[in-house]
């Protein structure tokens, strides 16, 4: 009966000391960059490269002051509205001109960057657009992971 309780109290002691180096190896990974100047998502959803991704080949950045005579062709149909936020984000609206479409929001923190994607520019013109559906918006974090769609 004795050797069973030691077994016991053993298994019981490994078994504390795995979750507790479980529990230290996630503090671990949760702290790394807290302290680094270029703001790292911890909302990495994807582990997709946004640059390899077959979206980045139709990819518009607005998340950018201005824009070209392509990102404003590409966005026909939406009018952007870029607010600011208190804590260093901003919060990009797209408002639908045409009544298709949905109004989007996203936020854009520090170092994020926000595309629109336009899988077929041509068929954009003014504020029209002939083919519904091949527009979207995707969020892209600092180490360019797709996080948001």
């Amino acid at each position: 009966m004795k050797k069973n309780s030691v077994w016991a109290i053993i298994v019981l002691i490994v078994v504390v000391i795995v979750i507790i180096l479980l529990i230290s190896s996630g503090n671990k990974q949760n702290s790394i960059n807290t302290n680094s100047e270029t703001p790292i998502s911890q909302n990495n959803n994807s582990q997709v490269l946004f640059a390899s991704s077959s979206l980045a080949q139709n990819a518009y950045l607005i998340s950018t002051p201005t824009y070209d005579a392509n990102t404003q062709t590409a966005l026909a149909g939406f009018n952007v509205v870029k607010n600011p936020q208190a804590d260093g984000s901003t919060q990009i609206t797209l408002n639908a001109t045409n009544p298709d479409y949905q109004t989007q929001t996203y936020t854009v923190k520090p170092g994020e960057k926000l595309y629109f994607i336009e899988g077929n520019l041509g068929d954009d013109s003014g504020n029209t657009d002939k083919t519904m559906g091949d527009d979207t918006a995707v969020l892209v974090d600092a180490n360019g992971y797709i996080i948001g769609q």
